[in-house]
């Protein structure tokens, strides 16, 4: 089993939206830089997302917000979690349209001991716990010893990734990873947004 890491595709999609933070249901903002990588949330109801009105673009399946909080077509969660993905789900309007069918999602799986740094050509772990950045909406503390700051290129051990469909890695949980079969229904329905790259 082959496993990716998903991304902007930043050429493909050059044209795409760009989305706001969030609000909750009175309007207010939810600071992305606290949203969690890793829920779960257990902030204010999200039930917002505005379009960015001076760059519009273009809709998209798959879109990473600010700092990466992901914003699905509903019909992509329930794929994910057709093939056992743990994910938290949050349906939101798309302002100032008003275009439902969206969700804020967040992932639940963050496996420990995937990443192989071996193969990295450069990288660098935080040396102690670093909780500046308050988890305000919950979820897993994005700076914690033990955590990479950074490593390029990312790979992982497909064989301890075994069972694990949609993820962020515990050590790197900027990256979201998923399984070969799961890439294989998004490029079935057609998913727009993403780019995939090996990482196994």
């Amino acid at each position: 089993m082959n496993y990716f890491e998903l991304s902007y595709g930043y050429e493909e999609y050059a044209d795409r939206w760009h989305l706001d933070e969030p609000e909750d249901n009175t309007g207010d903002k939810l600071d992305a830089n606290l949203l969690p990588k890793v829920g779960p949330y257990d902030g204010r109801q999200i039930a917002r997302v505005p379009v960015d009105t001076q760059y519009p673009g273009r809709a998209l399946d798959f879109s990473f917000g600010y700092f990466n909080f992901l914003v699905l077509r509903t019909h992509v969660a329930d794929l994910i979690e057709k093939h056992q993905g743990r994910i938290q789900r949050f349906p939101v309007t798309l302002e100032p349209a008003g275009e439902h069918g969206y969700e804020v999602v967040f992932t639940l799986d963050a496996p420990k001991g995937l990443v192989d740094v071996s193969r990295a050509l450069e990288h660098e772990f935080y040396q102690e716990d670093d909780m500046r950045v308050t988890m305000r909406y919950g979820g897993l503390a994005p700076r914690q010893k033990g955590m990479l700051s950074k490593v390029y290129p990312l790979h992982i051990f497909a064989d301890k990734a075994k069972g694990h469909e949609f993820f962020r890695p515990w050590e790197y949980t900027s990256a979201i990873v998923i399984s070969e079969a799961l890439k294989n229904d998004f490029e079935k329905a057609g998913v727009t947004g993403i780019k995939y790259t090996l990482v196994s």
